[in-house]
């Protein structure tokens, strides 16, 4: 289980939550003077998603055709690795990421029940209200309650506008204004996607910025009503502003932070009403183009974000080491003998004692570790797949202690030296691979740390 959850986690959820804080502090700052565009919001969660994309390329598992093969995907999974399992025993991951599973569903189906009992308590309440028949059409039924809280739009394929008890003690005028902006919210299906944003803040509770992406969603929402409301119906913006202050003063029986399209939201703080109160009045005459010019350019930002962030992790230093203690090297790198046919030697030889322990040289991944894949010649085999490209091949051995696809650290035993295969004597055969290019593996022994 570890090697999914915990790269899931480490790979995905934590650049998620960046991303998304990002997304969000940049959307807040565009819209900062001029939040009436809700699709916004929309393209804001979306590209939040960004690091998702990295996660269903790097987990594919593609097998080892032959040894030039270098699998970028499962660097990717060597760099999660390290990064989440460093020091933790594997039954340990196991058991912290069952815990944070059951505890993530677990507490998603109490905030999903608590969210349904809202639902199930507004349904009610529409169902227990007084019908208005001169007001109600085939579509769309008006019903006024026995409370004072906002007028708010319930239902899905057939809409109720609940109306609150106060209403009746409107001017018209005011009441027309109320009723107008309800039926504009149903005209934008906004009584739907506002639903729709509760459900996926519910899902995705552990984002605080979803949460607040669906605050900032609603003002946007509300300003946008307000602005239509005023136009299609030509009603004067400082009686409109005089029916949202009365509907304010009056609705005090209700929660309005409820996942209903309503006049005056729960979402919106005093500062949000100011702001309304002065779009109403005062509307802006900012260019639509201007706007989407500014996201696009944000969209852009976030994006090369994940591609740098993405190339960084992909591109870190890597620490090597002998993959032999007390050894001597009895044939260099390109080194000419007639056992090989006068070829130049691919690859470095260790000699030590029978029974030495062999040593992975870097920290990656064992994507090999049987004497069958590869050539008969290298007898019990191991091969790692490190970052930046490396890969090192262990040969000759006499018996290996990897597991395919096990996480492993410099210096952490692998093997026991040996003479399987087409072998002189015992002693270790060593190569290193970059870029599908055999190199000297002195290049990296003798730096310590490779990029």
């Amino acid at each position: 289980m570890d090697s999914f959850i915990i790269q899931f986690i480490v790979n995905s959820i934590f650049p998620w939550l960046i991303f998304s804080g990002f997304a969000y502090a940049c959307s807040s700052y565009i819209t900062k003077y001029d939040n009436t565009s809700p699709s916004i919001w929309w393209s804001a969660l979306l590209a939040s998603f960004l690091p998702f994309i990295s996660l269903s390329l790097g987990t594919l598992n593609i097998p080892i055709a032959d040894l030039d093969y270098i699998n970028s995907s499962l660097e990717s999974v060597q760099i999660v690795k390290q990064a989440s399992i460093t020091h933790a025993s594997l039954q340990k991951v196991d058991l912290i990421a069952t815990a944070l599973i059951v505890g993530y569903f677990g507490f998603t189906c109490l905030k999903l029940i608590k969210l349904l009992a809202v639902w199930q308590n507004l349904k009610s309440l529409s169902r227990a209200s007084e019908l208005i028949n001169e007001l109600s059409t085939s579509k769309v039924k008006v019903v006024i309650s026995s409370l004072n809280h906002s007028p708010f739009v319930i239902g899905i394929a057939a809409p109720y506008i609940v109306l609150p008890n106060y209403f009746s003690s409107l001017k018209k005028d005011q009441q027309n204004i109320l009723i107008q902006h309800e039926l504009t919210h149903i005209t934008n299906k906004d009584h739907i996607t506002i639903l729709l944003w509760r459900v996926l803040s519910t899902l995705l509770w552990i984002n605080p910025f979803v949460k607040k992406m669906e605050w900032q969603f609603i003002r946007a929402m509300e300003h946008k009503c307000d602005r239509l409301t005023i136009c299609r119906f030509n009603f004067n913006k400082h009686d409109y502003a005089k029916a949202l202050l009365q509907s304010l003063k009056k609705s005090v029986q209700f929660d309005n932070n409820n996942p209903v399209a309503q006049f005056n939201s729960g979402a919106l703080c005093a500062d949000d009403y100011k702001a309304r109160l002065t779009h109403i009045a005062y509307p802006t005459n900012k260019s639509r183009l201007t706007l989407t010019l500014k996201f696009f350019l944000m969209l852009l930002v976030i994006f090369s974000l994940h591609i740098f962030l993405k190339d960084s992790a992909m591109t870190g230093n890597l620490t090597w080491q002998h993959p032999l203690d007390n050894h001597t090297i009895s044939s260099t790198f390109r080194s000419i003998s007639k056992v090989r046919d006068y070829k130049p030697h691919r690859g470095v030889d260790y000699v030590g004692e029978r029974g030495s322990p062999v040593l992975s040289a870097a920290d990656g991944i064992i994507v090999i570790s049987d004497n069958k894949t590869l050539h008969s010649n290298y007898g019990n085999t191991v091969l790692i797949q490190h970052k930046n490209g490396y890969q090192t091949l262990y040969a000759h051995l006499e018996s290996s202690k990897a597991k395919v696809g096990s996480w492993v650290k410099a210096g952490q035993v692998i093997g026991v030296i040996g003479d399987t295969g087409k072998a002189t004597g015992v002693h270790l055969h060593f190569e290193v691979i970059k870029d599908n290019q055999r190199v000297d593996p002195s290049l990296v022994l003798g730096a310590k740390t490779t990029r």
